[in-house]
Protein backbone atom coordinates (compact mmCIF):
# COMPACT_ATOMS: atom_id res chain seq x y z
CA UNK A 1 0.00 0.00 0.00
CA UNK A 2 2.88 2.71 0.89
CA UNK A 3 4.40 1.73 -3.03
CA UNK A 4 0.73 2.75 -4.46
CA UNK A 5 0.81 5.65 -2.47
CA UNK A 6 4.54 6.92 -3.15
CA UNK A 7 3.49 6.35 -6.78
CA UNK A 8 0.34 8.30 -6.94
CA UNK A 9 2.43 11.25 -5.02
CA UNK A 10 4.85 10.75 -7.60
CA UNK A 11 2.63 11.46 -10.70
CA UNK A 12 1.15 14.40 -8.84
CA UNK A 13 4.52 15.84 -7.90
CA UNK A 14 5.19 15.63 -12.16
CA UNK A 15 5.61 18.84 -13.96
CA UNK A 16 2.29 19.76 -15.47
CA UNK A 17 2.93 21.87 -18.89
CA UNK A 18 0.42 24.46 -19.71
CA UNK A 19 -0.27 24.99 -23.34
CA UNK A 20 -2.26 28.05 -23.95
CA UNK A 21 -3.96 28.00 -27.31
CA UNK A 22 -5.31 30.85 -29.25
CA UNK A 23 -7.59 31.34 -32.10
CA UNK A 24 -9.49 33.95 -34.53
CA UNK A 25 -10.91 32.58 -37.18
CA UNK A 26 -9.36 28.93 -37.27
CA UNK A 27 -11.99 26.03 -36.15
CA UNK A 28 -9.96 23.88 -34.43
CA UNK A 29 -10.72 19.87 -33.67
CA UNK A 30 -8.56 18.33 -31.59
CA UNK A 31 -9.94 14.69 -31.52
CA UNK A 32 -7.23 12.88 -32.07
CA UNK A 33 -5.20 14.41 -29.24
CA UNK A 34 -4.61 11.97 -26.45
CA UNK A 35 -5.49 13.27 -22.91
CA UNK A 36 -2.14 13.44 -20.87
CA UNK A 37 -2.08 14.29 -16.93
CA UNK A 38 0.67 16.16 -17.16
CA UNK A 39 -0.43 17.88 -20.21
CA UNK A 40 -3.65 21.23 -19.30
CA UNK A 41 -5.02 22.66 -22.77
CA UNK A 42 -6.46 25.80 -22.37
CA UNK A 43 -8.19 27.14 -25.21
CA UNK A 44 -9.03 31.14 -25.84
CA UNK A 45 -11.16 31.62 -28.79
CA UNK A 46 -14.46 33.05 -30.03
CA UNK A 47 -17.93 31.24 -30.18
CA UNK A 48 -17.89 28.02 -32.36
CA UNK A 49 -13.91 28.05 -32.93
CA UNK A 50 -13.70 24.47 -31.30
CA UNK A 51 -14.94 21.31 -33.32
CA UNK A 52 -15.16 18.92 -30.19
CA UNK A 53 -14.35 20.40 -26.47
CA UNK A 54 -13.56 17.47 -24.83
CA UNK A 55 -10.36 17.85 -25.36
CA UNK A 56 -9.96 21.07 -24.01
CA UNK A 57 -9.07 21.04 -20.13
CA UNK A 58 -10.29 25.00 -20.40
CA UNK A 59 -12.17 26.97 -22.45
CA UNK A 60 -12.43 30.38 -22.15
CA UNK A 61 -15.02 32.40 -24.95
CA UNK A 62 -14.21 36.02 -26.29
CA UNK A 63 -16.41 37.75 -28.37
CA UNK A 64 -14.26 40.53 -30.22
CA UNK A 65 -15.60 43.36 -32.26
CA UNK A 66 -16.37 42.27 -36.02
CA UNK A 67 -13.38 45.08 -36.79
CA UNK A 68 -10.95 43.99 -33.61
CA UNK A 69 -7.95 43.44 -35.96
CA UNK A 70 -5.81 44.23 -33.49
CA UNK A 71 -6.99 41.03 -31.44
CA UNK A 72 -7.70 43.26 -28.21
CA UNK A 73 -9.99 41.20 -26.52
CA UNK A 74 -8.12 37.86 -27.34
CA UNK A 75 -4.79 39.22 -26.23
CA UNK A 76 -5.71 40.87 -22.76
CA UNK A 77 -7.01 37.78 -22.00
CA UNK A 78 -3.85 35.87 -22.84
CA UNK A 79 -1.67 38.14 -20.77
CA UNK A 80 -3.78 37.54 -18.22
CA UNK A 81 -3.65 33.88 -18.55
CA UNK A 82 0.31 34.14 -19.13
CA UNK A 83 0.12 36.08 -15.58
CA UNK A 84 -1.98 33.58 -14.06
CA UNK A 85 0.28 30.64 -14.78
CA UNK A 86 3.94 32.78 -15.23
CA UNK A 87 4.73 29.76 -12.68
CA UNK A 88 4.48 26.97 -14.65
CA UNK A 89 6.10 28.72 -17.98
CA UNK A 90 3.36 28.57 -19.86
CA UNK A 91 3.70 27.95 -24.39
CA UNK A 92 1.53 29.72 -26.36
CA UNK A 93 0.26 28.38 -29.73
CA UNK A 94 -1.67 29.55 -32.48
CA UNK A 95 -2.54 28.45 -36.34
CA UNK A 96 -3.27 31.50 -37.83
CA UNK A 97 -0.59 33.83 -38.92
CA UNK A 98 -2.89 36.97 -38.25
CA UNK A 99 -1.98 36.00 -34.69
CA UNK A 100 1.72 34.99 -34.91
CA UNK A 101 2.51 39.18 -34.42
CA UNK A 102 0.76 40.11 -31.65
CA UNK A 103 1.83 36.78 -29.78
CA UNK A 104 5.05 37.12 -30.59
CA UNK A 105 5.17 40.62 -28.46
CA UNK A 106 3.12 39.03 -25.75
CA UNK A 107 6.03 36.48 -25.81
CA UNK A 108 8.56 39.18 -25.27
CA UNK A 109 6.80 41.45 -22.65
CA UNK A 110 5.46 38.57 -20.65
CA UNK A 111 8.86 36.77 -20.71
CA UNK A 112 6.89 33.24 -22.10
CA UNK A 113 9.41 30.77 -23.99
CA UNK A 114 8.68 31.11 -28.27
CA UNK A 115 9.42 33.42 -31.12
CA UNK A 116 9.46 37.08 -30.19
CA UNK A 117 8.90 40.18 -33.23
CA UNK A 118 12.36 40.39 -34.27
CA UNK A 119 12.63 36.62 -35.28
CA UNK A 120 9.07 36.70 -37.37
CA UNK A 121 10.20 38.95 -39.71
CA UNK A 122 11.38 35.89 -41.41
CA UNK A 123 8.06 34.67 -42.43
CA UNK A 124 6.01 37.48 -42.31
CA UNK A 125 7.43 40.02 -44.30
CA UNK A 126 7.95 39.00 -48.26
CA UNK A 127 11.36 41.27 -48.37
CA UNK A 128 12.77 40.11 -45.17
CA UNK A 129 12.06 36.24 -46.28
CA UNK A 130 14.39 37.29 -49.62
CA UNK A 131 16.84 39.16 -48.41
CA UNK A 132 17.86 37.04 -44.35
CA UNK A 133 19.76 34.05 -45.34
CA UNK A 134 21.51 33.17 -42.60
CA UNK A 135 24.33 31.57 -44.05
CA UNK A 136 21.65 29.38 -46.37
CA UNK A 137 22.64 31.22 -49.81
CA UNK A 138 24.96 28.36 -50.47
CA UNK A 139 21.84 26.02 -50.34
CA UNK A 140 19.48 28.39 -51.67
CA UNK A 141 18.61 28.61 -55.60
CA UNK A 142 20.41 31.35 -57.17
CA UNK A 143 17.98 34.90 -57.53
CA UNK A 144 18.36 38.52 -58.53
CA UNK A 145 16.02 41.49 -57.70
CA UNK A 146 14.79 43.98 -60.28
CA UNK A 147 13.65 47.05 -59.23
CA UNK A 148 11.83 50.16 -61.30
CA UNK A 149 10.35 50.36 -64.81
CA UNK A 150 10.97 47.38 -66.45
CA UNK A 151 13.69 47.14 -69.23
CA UNK A 152 13.70 43.99 -70.69
CA UNK A 153 17.32 44.40 -71.75
CA UNK A 154 19.19 45.77 -69.58
CA UNK A 155 17.48 43.02 -66.80
CA UNK A 156 18.05 39.87 -69.23
CA UNK A 157 21.63 40.81 -68.87
CA UNK A 158 21.73 41.05 -65.20
CA UNK A 159 19.93 38.16 -65.37
CA UNK A 160 22.70 35.95 -67.21
CA UNK A 161 25.46 37.64 -64.99
CA UNK A 162 23.60 36.59 -61.88
CA UNK A 163 21.85 33.56 -61.94
CA UNK A 164 23.34 32.14 -64.78
CA UNK A 165 20.75 32.91 -67.79
CA UNK A 166 17.45 30.63 -68.31
CA UNK A 167 15.16 28.98 -67.54
CA UNK A 168 13.94 31.16 -65.32
CA UNK A 169 10.61 32.07 -62.62
CA UNK A 170 9.92 35.42 -62.96
CA UNK A 171 7.42 37.21 -60.45
CA UNK A 172 6.00 40.59 -58.73
CA UNK A 173 7.30 40.97 -55.44
CA UNK A 174 3.64 42.26 -53.97
CA UNK A 175 0.44 41.89 -55.42
CA UNK A 176 1.11 38.80 -57.64
CA UNK A 177 -1.27 35.81 -57.82
CA UNK A 178 -0.58 32.37 -59.80
CA UNK A 179 -1.06 34.12 -63.20
CA UNK A 180 1.15 37.29 -62.64
CA UNK A 181 4.18 34.69 -62.15
CA UNK A 182 6.39 33.90 -65.37
CA UNK A 183 8.09 30.61 -65.85
CA UNK A 184 10.70 31.93 -68.68
CA UNK A 185 12.43 29.39 -71.03
CA UNK A 186 14.73 31.51 -73.02
CA UNK A 187 15.93 35.79 -73.25
CA UNK A 188 12.86 36.50 -75.63
CA UNK A 189 10.29 35.16 -73.63
CA UNK A 190 11.43 37.12 -70.68
CA UNK A 191 11.46 40.58 -73.05
CA UNK A 192 8.11 39.51 -73.80
CA UNK A 193 6.63 38.91 -70.25
CA UNK A 194 7.28 42.49 -69.23
CA UNK A 195 6.02 43.80 -72.48
CA UNK A 196 2.14 41.62 -72.60
CA UNK A 197 1.77 41.07 -68.69
CA UNK A 198 2.23 44.56 -67.62
CA UNK A 199 -0.20 45.88 -70.06
CA UNK A 200 -2.75 43.14 -69.27
CA UNK A 201 -2.25 42.44 -65.94
CA UNK A 202 -2.55 45.06 -63.31
CA UNK A 203 -0.96 43.28 -60.39
CA UNK A 204 2.16 43.34 -62.77
CA UNK A 205 2.00 46.68 -63.51
CA UNK A 206 1.59 48.10 -60.50
CA UNK A 207 4.77 46.50 -58.87
CA UNK A 208 8.43 48.29 -59.38
CA UNK A 209 9.94 45.28 -57.82
CA UNK A 210 10.87 42.00 -59.29
CA UNK A 211 12.29 38.89 -58.53
CA UNK A 212 14.18 36.56 -60.50
CA UNK A 213 14.88 32.59 -59.31
CA UNK A 214 16.67 30.29 -61.18
CA UNK A 215 14.15 27.11 -62.58
CA UNK A 216 15.41 23.83 -61.67
CA UNK A 217 14.78 20.99 -63.77
CA UNK A 218 13.35 17.53 -62.71
CA UNK A 219 13.35 18.29 -59.38
CA UNK A 220 10.37 17.42 -56.89
CA UNK A 221 9.02 20.43 -54.93
CA UNK A 222 8.79 19.55 -51.30
CA UNK A 223 7.85 20.70 -47.83
CA UNK A 224 9.30 18.86 -44.94
CA UNK A 225 7.20 19.37 -41.77
CA UNK A 226 10.06 19.41 -38.92
CA UNK A 227 10.29 20.42 -35.17
CA UNK A 228 13.68 21.59 -34.19
CA UNK A 229 13.35 19.10 -30.66
CA UNK A 230 12.36 15.45 -32.55
CA UNK A 231 13.94 16.78 -36.60
CA UNK A 232 11.80 15.54 -39.66
CA UNK A 233 8.11 14.35 -39.40
CA UNK A 234 6.66 13.86 -42.21
CA UNK A 235 7.48 15.48 -46.26
CA UNK A 236 5.08 16.85 -48.33
CA UNK A 237 6.40 16.77 -51.85
CA UNK A 238 5.11 16.66 -55.75
CA UNK A 239 5.16 13.79 -57.32
CA UNK A 240 5.55 14.80 -61.09
CA UNK A 241 8.89 16.16 -61.54
CA UNK A 242 9.01 17.38 -65.06
CA UNK A 243 6.30 20.48 -64.19
CA UNK A 244 5.78 22.33 -61.00
CA UNK A 245 2.77 22.90 -59.09
CA UNK A 246 2.12 26.38 -60.15
CA UNK A 247 2.57 25.51 -63.98
CA UNK A 248 -0.42 23.12 -63.13
CA UNK A 249 -2.26 25.63 -61.87
CA UNK A 250 -1.95 27.69 -64.45
CA UNK A 251 -2.68 25.93 -67.17
CA UNK A 252 -5.43 23.97 -65.37
CA UNK A 253 -3.80 20.42 -65.31
CA UNK A 254 -4.18 17.71 -62.71
CA UNK A 255 -1.19 17.18 -60.41
CA UNK A 256 -0.53 15.18 -56.97
CA UNK A 257 0.86 15.74 -54.03
CA UNK A 258 2.03 12.82 -51.54
CA UNK A 259 2.37 12.54 -47.64
CA UNK A 260 5.24 10.61 -46.19
CA UNK A 261 6.26 10.05 -42.85
CA UNK A 262 9.65 10.28 -41.35
CA UNK A 263 10.77 7.29 -42.42
CA UNK A 264 9.24 6.90 -45.82
CA UNK A 265 11.24 10.27 -46.65
CA UNK A 266 14.44 8.88 -45.33
CA UNK A 267 13.83 5.53 -48.14
CA UNK A 268 12.82 7.88 -50.79
CA UNK A 269 14.46 11.30 -50.42
CA UNK A 270 17.59 10.25 -49.21
CA UNK A 271 19.74 13.17 -47.54
CA UNK A 272 16.65 15.30 -47.22
CA UNK A 273 16.66 14.72 -43.15
CA UNK A 274 20.62 16.35 -42.91
CA UNK A 275 19.27 18.95 -45.12
CA UNK A 276 16.48 20.08 -43.00
CA UNK A 277 18.50 19.58 -39.59
CA UNK A 278 21.27 22.18 -41.70
CA UNK A 279 18.65 24.80 -42.02
CA UNK A 280 16.78 24.32 -39.01
CA UNK A 281 20.12 25.08 -36.92
CA UNK A 282 21.10 28.10 -39.10
CA UNK A 283 17.66 29.63 -38.74
CA UNK A 284 15.63 28.61 -35.51
CA UNK A 285 16.85 29.36 -31.77
CA UNK A 286 17.11 26.53 -29.68
CA UNK A 287 15.04 27.53 -27.43
CA UNK A 288 11.98 27.73 -30.28
CA UNK A 289 9.98 23.96 -29.95
CA UNK A 290 6.96 24.76 -32.33
CA UNK A 291 6.69 22.96 -36.05
CA UNK A 292 9.30 24.21 -39.03
CA UNK A 293 8.03 23.99 -42.71
CA UNK A 294 10.89 24.12 -45.03
CA UNK A 295 10.14 24.34 -48.55
CA UNK A 296 12.53 23.45 -51.39
CA UNK A 297 13.39 21.45 -54.34
CA UNK A 298 14.91 17.90 -54.46
CA UNK A 299 16.90 16.31 -57.03
CA UNK A 300 19.07 13.58 -55.23
CA UNK A 301 21.12 13.86 -52.15
CA UNK A 302 23.48 16.09 -53.26
CA UNK A 303 21.00 18.53 -54.64
CA UNK A 304 18.83 19.93 -52.52
CA UNK A 305 17.63 23.65 -52.68
CA UNK A 306 16.62 26.04 -50.20
CA UNK A 307 12.70 27.91 -51.13
CA UNK A 308 11.65 29.00 -47.92
CA UNK A 309 10.19 28.31 -44.37
CA UNK A 310 6.99 28.60 -43.02
CA UNK A 311 5.03 28.33 -38.98
CA UNK A 312 1.88 26.78 -40.57
CA UNK A 313 0.82 25.11 -43.80
CA UNK A 314 0.69 27.34 -46.65
CA UNK A 315 -2.99 25.54 -47.44
CA UNK A 316 -6.33 23.67 -46.61
CA UNK A 317 -5.22 20.99 -48.90
CA UNK A 318 -1.60 20.31 -46.95
CA UNK A 319 -3.93 19.92 -43.98
CA UNK A 320 -5.88 17.76 -44.99
CA UNK A 321 -2.88 15.57 -46.71
CA UNK A 322 -1.13 15.30 -43.43
CA UNK A 323 -3.51 14.57 -41.13
CA UNK A 324 -5.08 11.54 -43.78
CA UNK A 325 -2.44 8.98 -42.06
CA UNK A 326 -4.16 7.51 -38.83
CA UNK A 327 -1.34 9.30 -36.90
CA UNK A 328 -1.72 12.53 -35.68
CA UNK A 329 -2.67 15.92 -37.57
CA UNK A 330 -0.39 18.96 -37.39
CA UNK A 331 -2.42 20.71 -34.54
CA UNK A 332 -1.59 17.85 -32.70
CA UNK A 333 1.75 17.69 -34.01
CA UNK A 334 2.25 21.29 -32.79
CA UNK A 335 0.90 20.52 -29.98
CA UNK A 336 3.28 17.37 -29.20
CA UNK A 337 6.43 19.58 -30.09
CA UNK A 338 5.87 22.34 -27.88
CA UNK A 339 6.55 19.45 -25.08
CA UNK A 340 10.51 18.48 -25.87
CA UNK A 341 11.35 14.83 -27.31
CA UNK A 342 8.77 12.52 -27.12
CA UNK A 343 9.33 8.90 -26.89
CA UNK A 344 8.20 7.11 -30.48
CA UNK A 345 4.16 5.72 -30.71
CA UNK A 346 4.61 2.41 -32.15
CA UNK A 347 1.11 1.59 -31.41
CA UNK A 348 -0.24 4.64 -33.75
CA UNK A 349 1.92 3.88 -36.78
CA UNK A 350 0.48 3.80 -40.53
CA UNK A 351 2.49 2.37 -42.95
CA UNK A 352 0.52 3.61 -45.67
CA UNK A 353 1.33 5.79 -48.15
CA UNK A 354 -0.87 8.72 -49.28
CA UNK A 355 -1.26 11.29 -52.19
CA UNK A 356 -4.15 13.92 -53.14
CA UNK A 357 -4.76 14.32 -56.64
CA UNK A 358 -5.44 17.93 -57.53
CA UNK A 359 -7.98 19.27 -60.22
CA UNK A 360 -7.66 22.92 -60.71
CA UNK A 361 -10.89 24.86 -61.38
CA UNK A 362 -11.68 26.44 -64.41
CA UNK A 363 -13.48 29.81 -65.24
CA UNK A 364 -16.84 28.02 -66.59
CA UNK A 365 -19.79 26.68 -65.60
CA UNK A 366 -19.43 22.78 -63.63
CA UNK A 367 -21.62 20.59 -66.33
CA UNK A 368 -21.63 17.41 -64.20
CA UNK A 369 -19.63 15.48 -61.61
CA UNK A 370 -18.27 12.61 -62.67
CA UNK A 371 -18.29 9.52 -60.94
CA UNK A 372 -14.29 8.47 -60.00
CA UNK A 373 -14.26 4.76 -60.57
CA UNK A 374 -12.76 2.89 -57.63
CA UNK A 375 -8.89 1.48 -57.99
CA UNK A 376 -6.98 -1.10 -55.70
CA UNK A 377 -5.88 1.81 -53.52
CA UNK A 378 -8.20 3.19 -51.04
CA UNK A 379 -9.80 6.20 -52.05
CA UNK A 380 -11.96 9.04 -50.94
CA UNK A 381 -13.27 11.59 -53.82
CA UNK A 382 -14.07 15.57 -52.76
CA UNK A 383 -15.89 17.63 -55.06
CA UNK A 384 -15.27 21.53 -54.04
CA UNK A 385 -17.75 22.89 -56.72
CA UNK A 386 -21.49 21.91 -57.18
CA UNK A 387 -22.95 21.26 -60.52
CA UNK A 388 -24.09 24.47 -62.37
CA UNK A 389 -21.83 26.79 -59.95
CA UNK A 390 -19.74 29.17 -61.67
CA UNK A 391 -16.10 28.53 -60.87
CA UNK A 392 -13.29 30.84 -61.10
CA UNK A 393 -9.55 30.02 -62.77
CA UNK A 394 -7.49 28.29 -60.11
CA UNK A 395 -4.86 30.42 -58.64
CA UNK A 396 -3.87 28.47 -55.53
CA UNK A 397 -3.59 24.92 -54.23
CA UNK A 398 -7.13 25.22 -52.52
CA UNK A 399 -8.76 26.31 -55.66
CA UNK A 400 -9.61 22.94 -56.76
CA UNK A 401 -12.95 21.30 -58.59
CA UNK A 402 -12.06 18.08 -57.54
CA UNK A 403 -9.83 16.45 -55.22
CA UNK A 404 -9.47 12.53 -54.98
CA UNK A 405 -7.33 10.92 -51.89
CA UNK A 406 -5.54 8.02 -52.44
CA UNK A 407 -3.79 5.58 -49.72
CA UNK A 408 -2.33 2.12 -50.31
CA UNK A 409 0.66 -0.02 -48.60
CA UNK A 410 2.61 -0.60 -51.74
CA UNK A 411 3.75 3.04 -53.65
CA UNK A 412 3.93 1.64 -56.62
CA UNK A 413 0.59 0.43 -56.84
CA UNK A 414 -0.65 3.86 -55.20
CA UNK A 415 1.59 5.94 -58.03
CA UNK A 416 -0.07 3.80 -60.92
CA UNK A 417 -3.27 4.65 -59.78
CA UNK A 418 -2.36 8.36 -59.43
CA UNK A 419 -1.71 8.82 -63.10
CA UNK A 420 -4.38 6.12 -64.35
CA UNK A 421 -7.24 8.85 -62.79
CA UNK A 422 -5.39 11.89 -63.74
CA UNK A 423 -4.91 10.39 -67.08
CA UNK A 424 -8.71 9.36 -67.37
CA UNK A 425 -10.61 11.65 -65.73
CA UNK A 426 -12.64 14.37 -67.57
CA UNK A 427 -14.67 16.66 -66.29
CA UNK A 428 -17.26 18.61 -68.28
CA UNK A 429 -17.42 22.22 -67.65
CA UNK A 430 -19.19 25.28 -70.13
CA UNK A 431 -15.63 27.73 -70.18
CA UNK A 432 -16.10 31.12 -71.00
CA UNK A 433 -13.08 31.62 -73.76
CA UNK A 434 -11.75 34.95 -73.13
CA UNK A 435 -9.15 36.49 -75.44
CA UNK A 436 -5.71 35.41 -74.67
CA UNK A 437 -6.69 33.94 -71.22
CA UNK A 438 -4.15 32.20 -70.43
CA UNK A 439 -1.84 35.45 -69.51
CA UNK A 440 -4.93 36.64 -67.56
CA UNK A 441 -4.97 37.73 -64.21
CA UNK A 442 -8.50 36.65 -62.37
CA UNK A 443 -8.51 40.63 -61.00
CA UNK A 444 -9.14 41.19 -64.49
CA UNK A 445 -11.99 39.31 -65.75
CA UNK A 446 -14.63 41.56 -64.89
CA UNK A 447 -13.09 44.61 -67.07
CA UNK A 448 -13.10 42.29 -70.26
CA UNK A 449 -16.42 41.73 -72.54
CA UNK A 450 -15.32 39.52 -75.06
CA UNK A 451 -16.66 36.31 -74.11
CA UNK A 452 -17.55 32.94 -75.71
CA UNK A 453 -19.44 30.22 -74.24
CA UNK A 454 -18.37 27.25 -75.29
CA UNK A 455 -18.18 23.26 -74.13
CA UNK A 456 -14.76 22.39 -73.04
CA UNK A 457 -13.19 19.42 -70.67
CA UNK A 458 -10.16 19.27 -68.32
CA UNK A 459 -7.67 16.91 -68.97
CA UNK A 460 -4.21 15.82 -68.98
CA UNK A 461 -3.85 16.95 -72.65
Amino acid sequence: MKTAVGAVGAVGAAEQHVIIIVLWKYRLSLYRWRRREDVKIIAVAPPRMLVDESNVDVYYQVEPPIRDHDHCLLMHKVRELCSIFSAKQPKLVVFERSLQRPIAQIRRDMEVDGFKPEQLLHFIQAEETITMRNGLAAISLRQCSLSGTPQPDTWAEAVRNQIGGFPAVVRPLRHHCAHSVGFIRNENEFKNWFRVSSFRNSSVHRNDHYVVQEYVDDGHEFSAVCSSSEGLLGCISAIETHRSVLECIQNQQPYALEYLSANQTRDIFPGLESFCIQVIKSVFPTTYLGLIFIRGYYKDHNEIFFLGFGLEPDSETARNLIALPQSSPWEVLAITAQLGPQPEDTGNLDNNYHCVINFPSAEGVLIHQTNILRRQSNMRVSWKSAESAEMKDSDHLDDNVLQVFLWNPDRSSLLADCSDIMRSTDITIDRNALNERHSLCRKNVAKLTAKELIRSCTTTD
